[in-house]
């Protein structure tokens, strides 16, 4: 059942990095594409810049999610891990997890609330719902505390597979071969 879990987990992140890929380069294109049409043809994609505020947004929350997962998050070591007991180092891991945690549910909460109320705004250009905009912090919420909660289950989801994968090394059909044992 854990196999199946991680499996499931490692999918999804995939799934995000390769989204988070999209995104970006969708932006990259959409702004070039602006700024060719405005100092070439001097007329500009009217909706091109919350398109791209919304692929910006989206990328940073996702990457957040999938930072949490690879431990990115910001550190500041007062003195280094090696010269503390161990039994400090894993107290503050945990502390470091509980307070993720917390910022992940208050972005569940406050987030939903956020959308709720946004999705009757309507941005000027694109007109779309503004809530569009903010509907990645729940899930970015979710993930961050999905990802907590297996450090502090010490559930690896490292796999090799999925590194190779990602670096391009690998084939996608390789990546549910890895054991996470």
């Amino acid at each position: 059942m854990k196999d199946l879990i991680l499996k499931a987990i490692n999918l999804i992140h995939i799934l995000l990095v390769e989204l988070a890929n999209v995104f970006i380069i969708a932006m990259v294109l959409i702004v070039s594409a602006n700024v060719v049409m405005r100092y070439v043809f001097n007329s500009g994609i009217y909706w091109s810049e919350e398109v791209a505020l919304l692929l910006c947004v989206w990328f940073i929350f996702i990457s957040l999610g999938l930072g949490i997962k690879q431990r990115l998050n910001i550190v500041i070591n007062l003195m280094p891990r090696e010269k503390m007991k161990g039994w400090i180092n894993t107290a503050l891991d945990w502390l470091t997890n509980l307070i993720v945690i917390a910022i992940g549910l208050v972005f569940i909460v406050y987030g939903g609330r956020l959308v709720r109320f946004t999705m009757t705004s309507i941005m000027p250009a694109t007109r779309w719902p503004a809530g569009i905009l903010y509907a990645i912090v729940p899930f970015a919420g979710i993930t961050m505390t999905l990802e907590s909660l297996l450090h502090i289950l010490k559930w690896d989801t490292y796999d090799k597979a999925i590194d190779e994968y990602l670096s391009g090394e690998g084939k996608l059909k390789n990546i549910f071969g890895g054991s996470h044992e």
